[in-house]
This record gives structure tokens, C-alpha cells and sequence, in this order.
């Protein structure tokens, strides 16, 4: 018997038991979906973590006033200073010729209002490179600059999100907008930002002048971080070593006394965040797996079921002069027909669930194609692999015993 003619056989058989094929395929298929689905989203969710932190800027280093420590992949401020101030980084600026851009920072939750309208939303306060650290641009109006800087101009740039829940989306250049009792007058809009790893939205917030913040709204005399920008991202991770002797000298902190500020690089936020997907990944991949394992059992149990059924069949094909190596095959191809059913469905599934997951969550679209070339593979393995006992039971019946038990 050739291989086609086998095959045909195989697949007549298992189109003879309909429901038997459907429910012993449904095991295969689930744990398919549910690899390709959980490696999709992962990579989706991946994805998405890269691009939210370049999307606070490329070569970004953070000086914050205080102490921090990382606690379930984030990191947790754990004590505050107020020794970080606009004369850091002036020095800073001064001193390393590897600083491309660098901006004071400080932010904090307010109240705006605007003709009977009150929203809470969040002030940052910044200097004019702030916008070129984050790609940002006006898409109405214009960003501040330094002279507004320097002359402490009440001016403000909002975001899209601020544009929505307070202006109802009309254009609020020109407009006064009121932020804990001092008027701004706002002159630009900026460009949109997405959501942070925190998942909170960035177009929700208000830039004002660091100036301003700090002496209008704010009423201090420290900043809470330093956005630093290198030249290069091989510059930029020398820097701490770099800046760390120049700030303990300005804050006149002895041999013995801990640094009064931390560092934040994006590298570090990029590996906590993908460490965190990875192994949310690895450990729902795990499970895909073990659903894929229970869908080989069930191909197993349905096999050793079908041969107990065709024992006869077995016997008067071997009485015929059907060879052993005939027997074996088909069961075989039938075990790994059965996988490959399922595999294939599985595979239709999950890439579904991939692009509906990716939509939902807003994530970048993922054809996770090296996972459905991997569970296919699998699926198929698994169902010759647990099809391979059953069919050499049923090749070693012999004629005259599978005639008489079948009798």
C-alpha cells in the first residue's frame, strides 16, 4: 500500500467518526490557540513597553532627588531630598561635554478650570528642551521657549487629553486657563503621547515653564528630577559615573554619607518591564503547554479506543496479506491527521485571539509566526508521538487472534 492511498484510508476513517475526530482534535486545537495566543500577546505587550519608553525619549538619563528601590519590577521611591536644584544642573551642563540636552523637572497633581468647566489633571513644570528630549511638537500654536523661561511668562502648553476634558476639543490657544487659582494663558498644544508603563495617560497633563512651576504654582526651590540627554547611548551610560562626583561635591555630602539622589536609565526600566512580560509569558506558555500534552493523551485514548473497534479489520487485512509495516502507518497517520486537525484550527484561533488581544489593548499589531510554526510542529509531533504505542499494538495483532477476539 503506498503512502497516498494510506493517507486516504486514514482520512476516510476518521471522516467515518465525525464527533470522535472533532472532540479528540479539541484538545490539540486548545492548547495550539493558547500557545500562539499567550507568545503573540507577549511579544505584543513587548512591544509596547519599548516603545512607551523611547517614547520618553532616546539616550534619556534621570537624576532624581532621592532614594529608590525596586519592588516587583517598579521602582518605589523610598526617601525624598530637597538638595537637587537648578544650580545641579547648570554644573552638570557646564562640566560634561557628553550632555546633549538637559531640563529641570517637576511635577505634580492640579485642578484646572475654565469657564465653569473643573477637571483634575497633572502640571509639569520643565524648561523648553523638554519638547526636543520627547520628540514632542505643536500641533496647535506653539511650544514656550526660552525667553518665556527666563521671564517666568504664565504661559501654558497643553495636552489632547487636557484639550478634550476641559476646551470640549475646540481650540483653546489664546484661551486663560485658571491652575490652583493662577491664570495661564494657554498658547500651544502638544503632539500626542500615549500611555506610560504605568498605564496613565500622558496627554493628560499641562507644561508650563519651569520657572513658573516652581515659583507660581508650586512655591519650591528644589526640582524633583533632572532629564538629562546624552550624545550617544554609549555617553549617556557613562554618565552616572560621571555626574555622580560632581553632585556630591555640590551637596557637600562626606566619604561616609549615602548619595542623595538615584539614577533612572531607560535600559533599566526597558529590562524590569521585559523581565516582567517574559516571565508572564513563559509562565501562560507553560500552561499552553501542559493543555497541548492533555491533547495528546486524548489522541492517545481515541487510538486504543479505535483499535479495539477495527480489531477485525486489523485481522482480515493482515489475513489478506497486509504487511505489519502497512498497519503501523496508517495508525500513524491517522494519529498524526487528528493533531494536524486540530493544529491547524488552533493556529486559526490563536492568531485571532493575537490580533483581537493587540486591538483591545491598543498594543502593536504581532503575527506571532514563529510560535504557530512551533505549535503546529508540535501538535503534529505530539500526535504521532502518542499515536506510536496504539499503532504498534495494532501492527503486532496477528490474523488469527485479531480474527478470533473480533469474533
Amino acid at each position: 500500500m503506498n503512502l497516498a492511498r494510506t493517507l486516504k484510508v486514514s482520512w476516510e476513517v476518521l471522516l467515518g467518526h465525525k464527533m470522535r475526530t472533532v472532540l479528540s482534535s479539541a484538545g490539540i486545537a486548545i492548547g495550539v490557540a493558547a500557545v500562539v495566543l499567550m507568545v503573540g500577546a507577549g511579544q505584543a505587550a513587548e512591544q509596547d513597553v519599548v516603545a512607551k519608553v523611547r517614547s520618553m525619549g532616546t539616550n534619556l538619563l534621570v537624576v532624581q532627588a532621592g532614594r529608590f528601590r525596586a519592588f516587583g519590577g517598579r521602582q518605589r521611591q523610598v526617601a525624598t531630598f530637597t538638595t537637587l536644584t537648578t544650580r545641579d544642573e547648570q554644573a552638570l551642563l557646564r562640566q560634561l561635554p557628553d550632555i546633549a540636552r538637559i531640563s529641570g523637572f517637576v511635577q505634580g497633581g492640579v485642578i484646572a478650570r475654565y469657564k465653569g468647566v473643573r477637571t483634575q489633571t497633572t502640571l509639569a513644570g520643565a524648561e523648553p528642551s523638554i519638547f526636543d528630549i520627547r520628540d514632542m511638537t505643536a500641533t496647535s500654536g506653539r511650544l514656550f521657549t526660552n525667553m518665556d523661561e527666563r521671564s517666568f511668562q504664565r504661559v501654558a502648553v497643553v495636552g489632547p487629553t487636557v484639550v478634550t476634558n476641559v476646551f470640549g476639543g475646540a481650540d483653546p490657544v489664546g484661551k486663560v486657563l485658571e491652575i490652583n487659582k493662577v491664570l495661564v494663558r494657554v498658547i500651544g498644544v502638544c503632539s500626542a503621547r500615549g500611555q506610560d508603563l504605568s498605564g496613565n495617560d500622558q496627554d493628560d497633563i499641562i507644561y508650563v515653564p519651569l520657572s513658573t512651576a516652581m515659583v507660581s504654582i508650586f512655591h519650591m526651590t528644589y526640582l524633583q528630577s533632572i532629564l538629562v540627554q546624552g550624545v550617544s547611548q554609549q555617553a549617556t551610560d557613562g554618565l552616572p559615573a560621571e555626574i555622580t562626583p560632581i553632585l556630591r561635591k555640590d551637596h557637600r555630602l562626606k566619604e561616609s554619607q549615602d548619595d542623595d539622589f538615584s539614577f533612572q536609565t531607560q535600559s533599566q526600566l526597558l529590562q524590569s518591564e521585559t523581565q516582567t512580560t517574559q516571565a508572564f509569558t513563559l509562565l501562560t506558555g507553560s500552561v499552553a503547554a501542559v493543555s497541548l500534552f492533555t491533547g495528546g493523551v486524548g489522541i492517545f485514548a481515541v487510538m486504543l479506543i479505535s483499535i479495539r473497534e477495527r480489531t477485525r479489520e486489523i485481522g482480515l487485512r493482515r489475513a489478506l496479506g497486509g504487511r505489519k509495516r502497512d498497519i503501523l502507518t496508517q495508525f500513524i497517520l491517522e494519529a498524526g491527521s487528528l493533531a494536524m486537525l486540530g493544529g491547524l484550527f488552533g493556529v486559526l484561533v490563536g492568531i485571532g485571539g493575537t490580533l483581537l488581544t493587540c486591538h483591545l489593548m491598543k498594543w502593536p499589531l504581532v503575527w506571532p509566526w514563529t510560535a504557530t510554526l512551533y505549535a503546529t510542529g508540535l501538535s503534529v509531533g505530539m500526535g504521532v508521538l502518542f499515536g506510536l504505542y496504539p499503532a504498534m499494538k495494532a501492527a503486532r495483532l496477528e490474523p488469527a487472534v485479531a480474527l478470533h477476539a473480533a469474533g
